[in-house]
């Protein structure tokens, strides 16, 4: 017997799984995309804060342990997703939901008073915290999601899964200016306490989520969505988590060691492994945390291969517009904050104007129109040169990131739509998950490049015969035989010749990039409405149970 029953023969409408007005359903949908603004935040401001954080902490000689202060951020925020997906399932998005913004609270709140613990153990609490507050973030994302999913039916839930997506990249773009402001502006002091401005970038997180806290409660303290009559697979959830820790960690790591590297080998097949592992034990669970046959629906794995492939586009505009800015124009960091601001504020206006595009013209069009887009900003990338004016990048770069945004809710949308009512909390995690890979190689293929390159260069001019050579190609043999530590004019021209090849580094990535959105157009084209499955109800109490057909 076949795992979802075959579709009706005449369509039936959807209806929303949580009866509401509309207008509190909005209300719930504002006050839910607040909680992912503020994570969307945190992966954005502690960029700004870190050199004072390092400070603080003993400087730049412990750069291992220093690292994971973000690191230890993303990686919890990686592993919550998938569980906190399918715990909506099982006992509801809402209460879920308040429980990963205390977390996130509380992390916050121990991030925030870690300098008191003094330099050494200080920076041990303040990792720990970071731990906890990205499990609540990282918790928030397919939580709010899962939560709109079943607020919200048709064309509606296309725009609010628009909005939802939006929150994450608003966060990201209001996140270097909101840390600078605060660092700059907020010197609030505690009786006995010496306090450092960066402490109060976490700490003013908490009343920030408190009220969010108290905002949820005015507008949906009797909401409950759907839940799985089912237990949580905590195997699953250990041989996931070991597979995106593992995977991300030794993708991470080939950046900076190379691909051959034996703790980035380590990792990658630590991390097969257990997705093998991972893939054999969910097929023989009634009730697993990512049932795998849902990637036999055309949607569904459509949906997931866009996300991944523009997640590989996606960090190589993030990273690669700002270092464009820094290592090639020479430009302050005002501008590689504006380049990048362009960037994130075009994805989150495109998220919402892709939601009502999809409700309108359907998933399948506004997809292929915001990849089309992506692939018309990377393009002109490939225009860039030591020349470009910075206006030019902040042009190209909001058109890669209204392209990135139009896609956004439309594969939410039929990932979603195609998992099923019982299924929306893992379905939207899934999302996450794959765009975070795809981010995360692109990542790492973008430092391999820039890594192997700067170490020719460097080998290059510190070898004095082809630094001789090199001047004499350039034109200016009367450098030959010159020591730059004791010419300026010949320190000036070589900078400005790798600036040119820096340049060059970046077109290359940039050109990977272009391929990789072209081949993005293919799922693109597989994305469309799924079939529909019927689900029954039972209704116990004040929430919905499902069942199995």
């Amino acid at each position: 017997m076949s795992r979802f029953p075959e579709p009706p023969a005449r369509p039936i409408r959807q209806q929303p799984n949580v009866a509401l007005h509309p207008a509190a359903a909005v209300a719930v949908l504002i006050v839910a995309s607040l909680g992912v603004l503020l994570a969307g935040a945190e992966l954005m401001v502690v960029a700004i804060a870190l050199p004072s954080i390092v400070a603080d902490f003993g400087g730049w000689t412990d750069l291992a342990r220093a690292s994971w202060i973000v690191n230890a951020y993303l990686l919890a925020f990686i592993v919550a997703m998938p569980l906190a997906g399918r715990a909506a399932d099982l006992w509801g998005a809402r209460r879920l939901y308040v429980v990963a913004l205390v977390l996130f609270s509380v992390g916050s709140l121990g991030a925030g008073a870690s300098r008191i613990a003094g330099q050494q153990t200080g920076l041990d609490w303040l990792v720990a915290a970071r731990v906890v507050q990205g499990f609540g973030g990282g918790a928030l994302v397919p939580l709010s999601m899962a939560l709109a999913s079943h607020l919200f039916a048709g064309r509606a839930r296309s725009a609010a899964l628009g909005v939802e997506g939006a929150a994450t990249f608003v966060g990201m773009a209001i996140g270097p200016a909101y840390g600078a402001w605060v660092l700059l502006n907020v010197h609030l002091p505690i009786p006995g306490l010496a306090m450092a401005a960066w402490q109060w970038i976490f700490l003013l997180n908490v009343p920030i989520a408190l009220g969010t806290l108290l905002l949820l409660y005015v507008v949906a303290g009797g909401v409950e969505t759907p839940r799985l009559r089912a237990r949580l697979d905590v195997g699953g959830a250990a041989l996931l988590s070991l597979a995106l820790v593992a995977g991300v960690g030794g993708v991470t790591l080939s950046g900076e060691r190379g691909w051959g590297d034996p703790m980035v080998i380590a990792g990658l097949l630590l991390a097969a492994a257990a997705g093998a592992a991972l893939v054999w034990v969910e097929l023989r669970l009634h009730a697993p945390l990512v049932d795998p046959r849902l990637f036999r629906d055309r949607s569904f794995s459509a949906a997931n291969a866009v996300s991944l492939l523009t997640g590989y586009a996606l960090a190589t505009a993030v990273i690669g517009g700002p270092v464009f800015v820094n290592r090639v124009l020479n430009g302050p960091a005002e501008q590689a904050a504006t380049a990048l601001t362009a960037l994130t504020g075009a994805i989150a206006i495109a998220a919402i104007l892709g939601g009502a595009a999809s409700a309108v013209i359907g998933e399948r069009p506004t997809t292929v129109l915001g990849v089309a887009l992506t692939i018309g900003g990377l393009a002109l990338a490939l225009g860039w040169g030591t020349g470009t004016d910075v206006s030019r990048l902040v042009r190209d770069l909001a058109i890669f990131g209204a392209g990135f945004g139009l896609t956004v809710s439309p594969r939410a949308t039929a990932a979603i739509d195609a998992a099923g009512s019982s299924a929306y909390g893992i379905a939207s995690a899934m999302l996450h998950i794959t765009r975070t890979v795809g981010m995360s190689v692109g990542l790492a293929l973008l430092t391999s490049i820039g890594q192997h390159r700067i170490d020719e260069l460097s080998a290059l001019v510190n070898d004095p015969s082809r630094r001789n050579a090199l001047v004499t190609a350039l034109g200016h043999p009367e450098f030959v035989g010159v020591d730059p530590r004791a010419s300026i004019p010949l320190v000036d021209l070589l900078e400005t010749w790798s600036r040119g090849q820096a340049a060059d580094v970046l077109r290359l990535v940039f050109a990977i990039a272009l391929g990789v959105s072209i081949a993005t157009l293919v799922p693109a084209l597989l994305l469309g409405r799924p079939r529909r499955r019927r689900e029954s109800y039972e209704v116990t109490g004040s929430a919905t149970t499902i069942s199995s057909p």
